[in-house]
């Protein structure tokens, strides 16, 4: 069939989606929640889906007139820099294309800017285990969501991601969660719980901005019976694999890279980690 059979496939003022460049941006932005326009070129860089900044832009332009990405103000809080998010009939398009998706609209559910600064921060996590090469697979919270709540092989807890890493020959895979601001006391039971639950992982990092909130998260997953992680983000961002993480379990602190190299889980034997100057 030619080409004229070809542009019959598309009603006027639709857009013919290109499956090597425009399905990996909108599975990029989806699963980032919201992404800036720099940390999505980076991201598709990485992934050899586009080389030409001046071509990447063109293509998410198309993208957003044709109401697939939601293009937001600038920001101060971006350094001037866009910020886009998937809209519903980029969603739709995608779980057309098979996408795991448990649909929910992050603009409404998670608004403001603290969720938004979240999601940005998660963003240069997993663009620095991208940068190592070493990262296998990153799974979002998207598809962690959709694999909970609708397959019998989910996981306890809805992780910020399911990250696999390749270390010395063998696969690493753990839970990453990244809290940003303290939740409500209460909830830190439940989260207690749920990770105890955890049948499909063995490893649990936890990222904080700082180190009263990192000692806070610590202290009231202290008792966890699972082994707990924890590091400051900006140091992840500069070491990364080298980041030196503590347990609930030990007062010494190691590399992330030999924590998750570890054995097999360990119950909970120690107390939280001392107060250190960082």
């Amino acid at each position: 069939m030619g080409k004229g059979w070809y542009s019959m496939r598309y009603w006027k003022g639709s857009i013919a989606l290109s499956p090597t460049r425009d399905y990996p941006l909108l599975r990029q932005v989806l699963h980032s929640g919201f992404i800036t326009h720099r940390q999505l070129f980076e991201f598709l860089k990485l992934d050899y889906c586009a080389s030409s900044r001046n071509a990447f832009s063109n293509r998410v332009l198309r993208l957003v007139k044709h109401g697939l990405v939601v293009r937001h103000e600038r920001r101060p809080s971006t350094r001037g820099d866009i910020v886009y998010s998937i809209s519903e009939t980029g969603a739709s398009e995608l779980v057309a294309q098979g996408e795991c998706l448990v649909w929910t609209d992050q603009r409404n559910a998670r608004n403001g800017r603290m969720q938004l600064a979240h999601f940005l921060e998660l963003n240069q996590i997993h663009l620095a285990l991208k940068r190592t090469g070493l990262l296998v697979y990153w799974t979002p919270e998207t598809e962690v969501r959709s694999q909970s709540d609708l397959t019998s092989s989910g996981y306890a807890k809805y992780y910020d991601a399911v990250v696999m890493i390749r270390l010395a020959g063998r696969d690493c895979k753990f839970a990453l969660e990244y809290e940003r601001t303290p939740k409500a006391m209460h909830y830190y039971d439940s989260i207690r719980q749920r990770i105890e639950m955890e049948t499909s992982l063995t490893r649990f990092l936890y990222l904080a901005p700082n180190y009263d909130l990192l000692h806070f998260v610590a202290e009231k997953l202290e008792r966890c019976k699972r082994r707990l992680y924890f590091g400051l983000l900006r140091d992840f961002l500069e070491q990364t694999l080298a980041l030196p993480v503590k347990t609930n379990a030990s007062p010494v602190s190691l590399p992330l890279s030999s924590a998750l190299l570890e054995g097999k889980d360990a119950q909970h034997t120690g107390t939280l980690f001392p107060r250190i100057a960082v």
